[in-house]
């Protein structure tokens, strides 16, 4: 079942690097290609809330500048 929404990423990894993540991935029943999917969606949440925070304090120091 293949999801229209996705295209083909090809990765140069080490091979232990892999080897860990292909055991992550049987561990948790899953694809190799799933679970990187899974941990780019998490880095991607985090860095979005990171650069909100970011955003919110820039915005509270030109408002005190302002004032």
């Amino acid at each position: 079942m293949k999801n229209k929404d996705t295209e083909p990423t090809y990765f140069h990894i080490n091979r232990p690097v892999k080897a860990g993540l292909q055991k992550i991935a049987l561990y948790n029943h899953t694809s190799l290609s799933n679970l990187l999917e899974e941990g780019a969606k998490m880095i991607i949440h985090r860095e979005s809330m990171r650069m909100r925070e970011d955003m919110n304090s820039l915005n509270t120091i030109d408002q005190m500048l302002r004032n």
